[in-house]
């Protein structure tokens, strides 16, 4: 008996259910592909938070430097050495204090949802940055930067790591904002879902935070320096200056942005 193949109108069947198939499954795949990358980031913040804390039981209580590639001391260098671009900011990495404390893996150091590293101008791998409270990069005297690790109050709070997608090429200096007035001055990053970033703390611990200001989103989205907050907002610019770690500041100035843009 010769075989029937399939009319049009069933070839056109079978096409729309598995059309209809492919659009109800497409969000979920989407969905579980970010909870995996997210997963995967936030057990990178977490090995970084603890490399940071092995560091300064090794150093008599001492943080590890903040910058990039100001000191010999610094958690990592700026790009150096020989090879491609990508190459290079991998051997900075290689020649920061904190390497060894990681287990000597790179891929703690790159967020698996960061895509910046095919993208023309930025080309960059590492996807974190310690804040500039921790021992790191100040600014115009707005705070007093931690230098030992006695000096953080309140350390399960207090954010080390951010997720931070500089738009210069790669992530230089340290992640700042101003908390003695109260703004932004670094974007952050957000690469999990629309609204999610995740943050390493002075503890040791890891978390996925969601941001709540639509102007943090934008912030993010066109990596903009000094994002003004509008009136109504600042929800995200108070966490993070709650938690910003530091000596000293004057913090009852810190959502003063929020009410004066």
């Amino acid at each position: 008996m010769a075989r029937r193949g399939l009319t049009l109108i069933e070839l056109l069947i079978v096409v729309g259910v598995v059309s209809l198939l492919m659009a109800l499954s497409l969000p979920v795949l989407v969905r579980v592909r970010n909870q995996a990358q997210g997963t995967v980031c936030t057990q990178n913040q977490k090995t970084l938070a603890l490399a940071w804390l092995l560091y300064k039981d090794d150093n008599n209580d001492r943080l590890v430097g903040g910058q990039v590639g100001k000191s010999p001391h610094d958690w990592v260098q700026g790009p150096t050495g020989a090879g491609g671009i990508i190459e290079r900011k991998k051997e900075g990495i290689r020649q920061g204090v904190l390497y060894r404390y990681t287990g000597r893996n790179l891929g703690v150091y790159r967020c698996p949802a960061d895509g910046r590293k095919l993208v023309p101008g930025q080309m960059a791998y590492r996807s974190y940055s310690i804040t500039g409270g921790a021992n790191g990069e100040g600014w115009e005297n707005a705070y007093v930067q931690v230098q030992r690790y006695s000096e953080i109050r309140q350390p399960a709070t207090k954010h080390v790591f951010v997720e931070e997608a500089d738009p210069r090429g790669w992530n230089q200096g340290s992640w700042i904002l101003n908390p003695r007035g109260g703004t932004w001055v670094d974007p952050l990053a957000i690469w999990h879902s629309r609204a999610r970033g995740t943050l390493g703390f002075a503890d040791g611990h890891a978390e996925i935070h969601r941001w709540e200001d639509s102007s943090t989103v934008e912030m993010a989205r066109k990596q903009v320096f000094f994002q003004p907050v509008p009136q109504g907002q600042g929800q995200d610019l108070q966490f993070m200056i709650n938690g910003f770690p530091q000596k000293e500041a004057n913090v009852s100035l810190a959502l003063r942005a929020a009410t004066t843009y």
